[in-house]
């Protein structure tokens, strides 16, 4: 009873959170953003810890890669820009939920549009792989309301209130949701359909539904869902990113990702998870400051404890 109190209690805080970052101008908006994002890394020490101990792990990694271009920056560097950057997140957010987000996708630019419509006029559908970096809510209300609507694979949260948060955001523009744990058939009648799924598979799924996966240089539990439904249906898999740069919100698609045609059902779903991981990875190596450190992705691995 009285844990159900503070999740609504918690819940109407929220509310009232989010009222002055939906009036504000963005530019305001956007700076007090940035000092709650500072507030939250002194209240959740947490967090920060676990954001450094993450991406220290994966340093020596990311800087060798090729694509990293981020020089020296340290940890606490990134993690700071981390907080900072779930402040913007917030303050966003709340222009999404009050439906006042014209000016958010105004300023929006969608780059390697020609993937998609290569992959949406073979008429088998889509799945769009992305990861918990920039404001991934915004990409899908965008695609949405500018491209097609789009289908977001979600998991229940704990308290139901919060799901209602993030339906009223995310049924705009003529998208959907489909929850993952009951939502199966549903999916493939909507690939079936030429419809577009957007799914987030940079988090922990352990077996059956997951598998270890090369994951930025160490295995890392990963869902086997987007290359199971890539290879029962004949759907493209496209990666779709989205990070902020000089104040604009800018999604890139990349090209497919090809699942190979040889091997058995097994290998061929490990192919796809792999060629997964990696589009994500490369993504996460190009803007290291825009992706959820402060997440135990390699959980109950070697590398993440538990």
């Amino acid at each position: 009873m009285k844990d159900s109190i503070r999740w609504r209690l918690a819940y109407i805080c929220l509310m009232l959170f989010l009222v002055p970052f939906a009036i504000l101008p963005i530019s305001v908006s956007e700076r007090f953003g940035k000092q709650i994002g500072k507030l939250l890394k002194a209240i959740l020490p947490k967090w920060n810890r676990v954001g450094i101990e993450t991406i220290s792990g994966r340093m020596e990694y990311l800087k060798k890669h090729p694509l990293w271009t981020s020089g020296d920056i340290q940890p606490k560097d990134i993690i700071d820009q981390i907080f900072a950057n779930a402040g913007v997140f917030l303050a966003e957010l709340a222009r999404l939920y009050f439906g006042m987000e014209k000016d958010l996708m105004d300023k929006v630019e969608i780059r390697g549009i020609e993937y998609y419509k290569t992959a949406h006029a073979r008429g088998r559908g889509i799945i769009g792989v992305t990861a918990h970096s920039g404001n991934w809510e915004l990409m899908a209300l965008t695609f949405g309301a500018k491209i097609h609507p789009v289908a977001v694979v979600a998991r229940n949260m704990k308290k139901g209130y919060f799901d209602s948060v993030l339906e009223r955001i995310r049924l705009q523009h003529g998208n959907r949701v489909i929850y993952r744990d009951s939502g199966v058939k549903e999916m493939l009648l909507f690939l079936k359909e030429n419809g577009i799924l957007g799914i987030l598979p940079d988090q922990v799924v352990r077996p059956p539904h997951g598998i270890l996966a090369d994951f930025i240089g160490s295995p890392a539990w990963t869902t086997v869902m987007p290359a199971k439904l890539a290879i029962k249906t004949g759907c493209a898999i496209l990666p779709f990113f989205t990070h902020r740069e000089n104040g604009r919100n800018i999604i890139t698609i990349y090209p497919e990702i090809e699942i190979t045609a040889d091997g058995n059902e097994a290998e061929r779903i490990l192919d796809g998870t792999l060629k997964m991981n990696r589009a994500i990875g490369e993504h996460i190596i190009r803007h290291p400051a825009q992706w959820n450190w402060l997440y135990k992705r390699w959980r109950d691995t070697e590398l993440g404890g538990a």
